[in-house]
């Protein structure tokens, strides 16, 4: 019933789910595509749905990221987005006794940090999310965590939309050491060759507009029978300052819940697409507008370009369009 052979069962998905993964792996690293470390991760990313490697955040980039995360909590621009236990909302509505609480996110860091700009734009991330992708990648968005998300185990290309099903791949940055006491970053190996659950015949997404509560119960149920039936470990990712890991977009993964919610765990998660089926990005904020509540849509075509690596512009300084 939730079958592991690879390259069957699921739609969409990228070339290192296909059967032959392992040997056009091997071919590109004869041709000089790719690099013996290169080419060992790619394996690995196709036989387990994840591969881990370092890049330089120094204690200075931590510290300035630090600094620019505090300012935004003291000037509360309205150009920057956070969540706690709620969709994205300006900065201008925080509150940080409130709001500034272990789960809560920051949308588009690198809007408001130079330090996250460059991370964001780290040529190397980009170069093996465009090797997963198999073609030149975008970064699409970035979320911000100060502490442990707490999120259940989950599968991003079911909620995080692109206009390619699948054709999505996350890379999560240590901005710090990560104790285990906080609430590591949880992945299953393997994960990434479970069925998708159909909110209809050939819709795996989730859509809130359309799908019911009842609908994400049984998907949740679902999802949950397939993990237990699998027998796949859930590990946890106790990671070091400025390892990245990346993940399959359909890898099951979460936030462990922290023995110590004082504890931070402090990272930056950047998603992205294929730059050449993804030319604009999208995003809403909640929020009252003319005293009718609703949420406001913003869209951006910008792009940050930096040594070979590109990734969209905050959509909050883009075009307005007002949904009710």
């Amino acid at each position: 019933m939730f079958p592991l052979s690879k390259g069957a069962a699921n739609p969409g998905l990228i070339w290192l789910d296909a059967p032959d993964a392992e040997r056009r792996i091997a071919a590109r690293a004869r041709a000089g595509e790719l690099s013996a470390e290169e080419e060992a991760n790619l394996a690995k990313f196709a036989e387990d749905g994840y591969l881990i490697v370092q890049i330089d955040v120094s204690t200075e980039d931590a510290e300035a990221i630090d600094r620019d995360v505090d300012a935004l909590w003291n000037d509360r621009p309205g150009n920057v987005a956070f969540a706690y236990e709620s969709p994205p909302r300006r900065f201008s509505e925080a509150i940080a006794a409130e709001h500034r609480k272990p789960r809560y996110r920051i949308h588009e860091l690198q809007s408001a940090s130079q330090v996250a700009l460059r991370l964001y734009l780290d040529p190397r991330v980009h170069r093996y999310a465009s090797l997963i992708l198999d073609e030149p990648a975008v970064a699409t968005q970035s979320l911000y965590f100060e502490y442990g998300s707490q999120q259940v185990l989950h599968r991003d290309s079911v909620l995080v939309p692109t206009p390619q099903f699948g054709r999505l791949v996350a890379a999560w940055i240590a901005l710090e050491d990560i104790a285990a006491e906080s609430g590591p970053l949880m992945y299953v190996p393997g994960s990434q060759r479970l069925p998708f659950y159909e909110f209809r015949p050939g819709q795996p997404v989730y859509d809130p507009s359309v799908h019911s509560a009842a609908d994400v119960a049984a998907a949740m149920a679902f999802y949950e029978a397939g993990l237990e039936q699998s027998k796949l470990p859930v590990k946890h990712f106790v990671a070091r300052r400025g390892q990245v890991l990346f993940w399959h977009s359909a890898l099951t993964h979460g936030g462990a819940q922290p023995a110590d919610p004082r504890r931070t765990r402090k990272s930056l998660v950047v998603h992205f697409s294929t730059l050449r089926g993804h030319p604009t990005r999208e995003c809403a904020v909640s929020e009252t507008l003319d005293g009718v509540a609703g949420e406001s849509v913003f869209s951006t075509a910008e792009i940050y370009r930096r040594n070979g690596a590109c990734g969209f512009a905050n959509p909050l300084d883009g075009k307005l369009m007002y949904r009710r």
